[in-house]
């Protein structure tokens, strides 16, 4: 089994696709700049391409001959590929974490000019657990709450797993208000998912490769 991401969000004031690829094959890869568009290719509804973000990170190296730690710089590059709906006003990335919704605002503001709003879609963790639970072989992994007192003596955050599901349910149910993520696992078409449900869409998930489109339609779904 592989593992996956599909990070959804909120995207306001973003230009139709053919616009939209027009500013990216535009501005293209300049070199010394922090962003770049590595491709991109517009259809009449979505626009899917990838982004390549340039950092520097430092590398300590041995110099063994005059017994001295040297630092080197070395330039990280990161991609980001992404799919976007501007009528729908709905992003969808596919790799990194939470954060690569900032750098997808910084790209579209920064490099492309555009007046666009970016904003993570906040989940509905229970009702995303309900409506997976019709899935075969369903199973609720575990649970993480951000404020669990045990007694007066043990507060905290708690990530407690569970072998039963309807011990998993009543728990996540009781602590609902300070609920943070939860792990989940179903039988896929051809072999079993494992997926993590945070509090904003950002999905990270494993399966066999013949069941990705399928996980990530059901995923969409989580989200209207």
């Amino acid at each position: 089994m592989a593992s996956y991401k599909l990070i959804i969000a909120h995207i306001r004031g973003c230009p139709l696709p053919k616009k939209l690829a027009e500013l990216m094959e535009k501005y293209g890869l300049p070199d010394g700049d922090e962003y770049g568009v590595l491709d991109c290719s517009a259809g009449p509804e979505a626009l899917a391409g990838t982004i390549v973000r340039r950092t520097q990170q430092t590398v300590q190296k041995l110099d063994q001959a005059n017994k001295a730690i040297t630092a080197q710089p070395v330039e990280r590059i990161t991609t980001y590929p992404f799919a976007v709906y501007p009528a729908k006003e709905r992003l969808e990335i596919f790799a990194g974490s939470s954060a690569s919704i900032d750098v997808m605002a910084a790209f579209f503001s920064s490099c492309l000019a555009q007046p666009t709003v970016i904003e993570p879609f906040e989940l509905d963790i229970p009702a995303a657990v309900e409506k997976l639970s019709g899935s075969k072989r369903f199973q609720i992994r575990s649970v993480r709450v951000s404020d669990f007192a045990h007694n007066s003596y043990m507060i905290g955050p708690y990530s407690p797993k569970f072998t039963d599901n309807e011990h998993g349910k009543s728990f996540l149910y009781q602590y609902e208000a300070g609920l943070t993520a939860a792990s989940v696992r179903f039988q896929g078409a051809t072999g079993r998912v494992t997926l993590s449900l945070p509090k904003t869409a950002c999905f990270s998930y494993s399966c066999k490769e013949e069941d990705q489109t399928a996980v990530k339609a059901l995923l969409r779904s989580l989200v209207g």
